[in-house]
C-alpha cells in the first residue's frame, strides 16, 4: 500500500483498534503523509493507542507541519508553548494565514493573554474576526472582548450582533449574555421581551444563570408556580442561589400554605455547598429554635465569606451574652457589618459608643 492508502486504512480502524492503527501511521508518516504523521503525533501527544510520549509527540507533529497539516501545526504549538510560546505563535498563525479556524482561535488566545510573548489585544481580535466568520465558539469571545473594551475599544452593538449569531446557532452562553445586554439596555435598545425569550431559550438548554434570570422575571410577575418550576431545574443541577431560592419561596408561603421543611432542606443543601446567605438564614433559623450552637457554627461559615448579615448577628449575639465571644472579636464583627452598609450594626456601634463600651 502507498502512503495514501495506509492513512485511510489507518483512519477506518483507529476506533476500534488505536494499537494498529498508529502503526499503520507510522508506515505512512515514513512515506511521506504529513496527515499520517500528524495523526501519529497527537496519539503520542494524548497517549491514545500508543504511549504517552511528548518527545515522539513532538517529532511527528514537527514532521506533519513541516509538511503543511495545518492540525499539527496547532497541536504541536499546544505540546510547546509553555517551553517555547514564541515559536508556538508562529505555528498558530502559520496555520490561521492558511484558514485553520483553530490556528486563529489558538493565535488569539495567546495574544490577548500575552503568555509569554508581547499581548497585542488588537491581533488578537483580528485573529477572532476571521475565526468569528463561521465558528461560534471564537464569535462568544470576541463579543465579550468588545462588551468589556478588554485591551480594544468597547463596541456593544458589535458585540450584540455577534452575541446574537451564536445565539441563533444554539450557544447558550451567548443566549444568556444577548438577554442580559437586551434586559439593561446595555449599548443596545432595551427590549425586555426579546430578553425573556432569550433567557427562556438558554434555559431550556441548561443554563443555571438564565434559570435564575427567568424564575426571577416569573416571581415578580407573582407566576410562582413555573418560577418554582425553573429555580428547581437549577437546584437539581447544584446551583446553590436556585436552591436558596427556592428556600425563599417556600419560606415566604408564596406556593400556598409555609412550607419550613422544604425550604430548610434546600438551604441545609445550599449551606453545605457553601452558600453564605443560605448559611446566614439557616442561622437565623436556628436561632429562633434555641439551637445557638448551630447557629454559630453556620454564622461563622458565613462570615467567614464577608456575609455582612452574618457578621451583625454574631457581634449582636455576643454583646447580648448569648455567645461566648471575646468583646474585640464582637465589635470587629460588628465593625465589619457597618462597612457593608449593615445599618443595624452601624446603629449598635454608635450605642455603645455613646456608653463608652468603644
Amino acid at each position: 500500500m502507498d502512503a495514501s492508502e495506509l492513512r485511510a486504512r489507518a483512519d477506518s480502524v483507529r476506533d476500534s483498534d488505536p494499537a494498529e492503527a498508529a502503526r499503520l501511521y507510522a508506515e505512512a508518516s515514513d512515506l511521506g503523509s504529513a496527515g499520517a504523521s500528524s495523526s501519529l503525533g497527537y496519539m503520542h501527544m494524548v497517549g491514545e493507542g500508543v504511549p504517552r510520549d511528548p518527545e515522539k509527540a513532538s517529532l511527528y507533529l514537527r514532521r506533519g507541519a513541516d509538511g503543511g497539516d495545518l492540525k499539527a501545526m496547532c497541536n504541536l504549538g499546544n505540546l510547546i508553548i509553555e517551553e517555547n510560546p514564541v515559536e508556538a505563535l508562529g505555528l498558530f498563525e502559520k496555520a490561521a494565514e492558511h484558514g485553520s479556524v483553530s490556528g486563529m482561535r489558538n493565535a488569539a488566545t495567546v495574544l490577548r493573554t500575552g503568555a509569554g510573548v508581547p499581548a497585542d489585544p488588537e491581533r488578537a481580535v483580528m485573529w477572532l474576526s476571521k475565526a468569528a466568520e463561521t465558528d461560534v465558539a471564537s464569535m462568544a469571545v470576541l463579543a465579550h472582548i468588545l462588551r468589556t473594551g478588554e485591551g480594544v475599544p468597547a463596541d456593544k452593538p458589535r458585540a450584540a450582533e455577534l452575541y446574537r449569531r451564536a445565539a441563533e446557532a444554539g450557544d447558550a452562553d451567548s443566549m444568556y449574555d444577548l438577554a442580559m445586554m437586551l434586559d439593561a439596555g446595555d449599548g443596545i435598545p432595551m427590549d425586555r421581551a426579546e430578553a425573556e425569550r432569550w433567557f427562556r431559550s438558554s434555559a431550556e438548554l441548561g443554563d443555571n444563570d438564565a434559570r435564575l434570570c427567568l424564575g426571577g422575571i416569573l416571581y415578580e410577575r407573582s407566576e410562582f408556580a413555573e418560577a418554582e418550576s425553573v429555580f428547581t431545574d437549577a437546584a437539581l443541577d447544584g446551583d446553590v442561589k436556585g436552591m436558596y431560592n427556592l428556600a425563599l419561596m417556600y419560606a415566604e408561603g408564596v406556593l400556598g400554605e409555609r412550607d419550613m421543611g422544604k425550604a430548610e432542606e434546600w438551604l441545609e443543601s445550599a449551606s453545605e455547598a457553601g452558600f453564605a446567605y443560605a448559611q446566614t438564614m439557616l442561622g437565623t433559623i436556628y436561632l429562633d429554635r434555641n439551637d445557638v450552637d448551630g447557629a454559630v457554627y453556620l454564622l461563622r461559615k458565613a462570615a467567614d465569606q464577608n456575609e455582612p448579615t452574618a457578621m451583625y448577628n454574631l457581634g449582636a449575639l455576643a454583646l447580648s451574652g448569648r455567645v461566648r465571644m471575646d468583646d474585640h472579636e464582637a465589635v470587629g464583627f460588628l465593625i465589619r457589618a457597618a462597612e457593608q452598609g449593615v445599618e443595624e450594626a452601624r446603629e449598635l456601634l454608635v450605642r455603645l459608643s455613646g456608653q463608652g463600651m468603644l
